[in-house]
């Protein structure tokens, strides 16, 4: 006879724990699946509207004439060459002979221009529309499909330098302007069209215009400025467009490597050079990125589209809760997500040598940081100090700015422009978020109670290089809808 072999003592423990285990996993997958199915779509619900009457053909020629206009912001400010911001006024003053006419103007800082234009209850808070006139330089035209100036038509797009940062904003605002005063129509509130002149230098214009406003007691409802384009395809498992605006954008730092040695003759070197210590010092910063976290402004995007999404990451964006490592893991690994949960680093600059036969006396790279919510200018330098680990480089921050005040994803101003993106596009999809890059809009935290940032095109992956590179272009169509989306939030209440 034989008998089965009674389980030990300690295989019955593992048992017990492994079952306890899968309940466990059971029961929560059991309570995230219940909360997946009860969310609910918090998207705006809109009916239809009247749109503006927009001689579009006139809109795009006028376009076309902002564009040839070489409003540039050099690298260098002592470049800096007046003339055509002049002749881009006088354009302006041209192309919208209503405006001119009717709204009060000032030239601010020199270059840069605010409009007032009085609403219908002089009570009501008002809001601002900002926009910038400069450009970043074109290095090389001749890598262009189209000349970067030359504001040419072709497969449905206006190609130039300024298309997309941000003169397009800046016309479609005054052609939506110029069109409800040919209309008779009152904003409910006062506006104030703002425009600076050297929002890709430092923004001294804008920053003079918010002083201004500050100084005559003006506090805005809120304000809209530059920000994430009408994304297509680029938010995961998200079929629809998506418009997320900016409650903030991200803080900056740039932090100067440096390291100094003795030079002398290439045939007596070191065991490493200046620029070999430099260059692994480089390799360590790259190699420990900051960490990414989902706190701040994204955690409110992923609530708000995680009833949008499907597969499975609609199940992990609904239960943050539980799946927040999942999901932070599955955002950093793609660049055109890790830079919504993450503080970057890009090395942007590296500087080293005069000769081949000669020691380099020096070494020199610039490290650019865009810090996300949650994190600090400090946190980022002691960041950088501790991946170098080497007293031969010094770690200097050259210039940091901290991320700007969070604004409300549920103030009206939210709202009011949440409904004219989904008036105008009925399929997009709309979120809080928070804008990679810097603008203008940092500057008016202390005179507006929001500050909002959205670009109202539509951009794909392969349009994301186009900023302050080559190729930059706005769809012909979505310029008109650009404007009809200005029109309505001016005429909201």
């Amino acid at each position: 006879m034989s008998s089965a072999t009674p389980p030990r003592p300690w295989r019955r423990r593992l048992l017990r724990w492994l079952l306890g285990v899968l309940g466990l996993l059971s029961v929560l997958l059991a309570i995230a699946t219940v909360n997946m199915l009860a969310t609910r779509s918090q998207q705006v619900q809109v009916d239809g509207f009247e749109p503006l009457r927009i001689d579009e053909v006139q809109a795009v020629d006028r376009l076309s004439e902002a564009i040839r206009i070489q409003t540039i912001s050099p690298q260098d400010p002592a470049s800096f060459d007046p003339a055509p911001f002049i002749a881009f006024h006088q354009l302006l003053e041209r192309s919208f002979p209503l405006v001119h006419a009717q709204l009060e103007r000032e030239i601010v800082s020199d270059y840069s221009l605010m409009y007032r234009w009085p609403g219908a209850d002089p009570s009501a808070a008002p809001i601002i529309l900002a926009a910038h006139m400069d450009v970043v330089p074109a290095d090389d035209p001749s890598a262009w499909s189209h000349p970067p100036f030359a504001a040419e038509q072709a497969e449905g797009f206006m190609w130039g330098r300024g298309t997309m940062d941000d003169k397009g904003a800046l016309m479609a605002i005054l052609e939506a302007t110029e069109a409800m005063l040919a209309a008779g129509i009152t904003p409910p509130r006062t506006v104030y069209l703002c425009f600076g002149h050297d929002e890709e230098l430092t923004g001294s214009g804008a920053a003079a215009m918010a002083k201004l406003l500050h100084a005559r007691g003006v506090e805005a409802e809120f304000l809209l400025d530059e920000g994430t384009g009408i994304t297509v395809g680029m938010f995961p498992a998200v079929e629809q467009p998506v418009a997320l605006i900016g409650l903030s954008e991200k803080g900056s730092a740039t932090i100067e490597l440096l390291v100094e040695l003795e030079g002398g003759h290439s045939s007596a070197p070191p065991d490493q050079t200046a620029i070999g210590i430099l260059a692994a010092a480089v390799a360590r910063v790259e190699a420990q990125q900051l960490p990414g976290s989902l706190d701040g402004p994204f955690r409110q995007t992923l609530d708000t589209l995680g009833p949008e999404m499907h597969g499975p990451l609609k199940l992990v964006a609904t239960n943050l809760w539980l799946f927040a490592p999942v999901m932070t893991r599955a955002l950093l690994a793609s660049s055109t997500t890790a830079s919504s949960v993450r503080t970057t680093t890009a090395v942007t600059v590296i500087e080293g040598g005069v000769k081949a036969n000669v020691l380099p006396p020096r070494a020199r790279a610039l490290v650019n940081h865009r810090i996300n919510a949650g994190d600090t200018v400090e946190r980022v330098v002691a960041h950088v100090r501790e991946a170098v680990d080497d007293p031969r480089v010094q770690v200097t921050l050259v210039v940091g700015n901290e991320v700007p005040r969070i604004s409300d994803a549920q103030a009206p101003g939210f709202s009011t422009i949440a409904r004219a993106v989904r008036e105008v596009n009925p399929e997009v999809l709309v979120a809080p978020g928070l804008f990679v890059a810097a603008t203008d809009a940092r500057h008016y935290v202390g005179v507006a109670k929001q500050v909002y940032r959205l670009s109202a095109f539509f951009i794909t992956k392969q349009d994301v290089p186009r900023y302050h590179g080559v190729d930059e272009r706005l769809s012909l169509e979505h310029y008109a809808g650009m404007i009809q989306f200005y029109g309505r939030i001016l005429q909201a209440s």
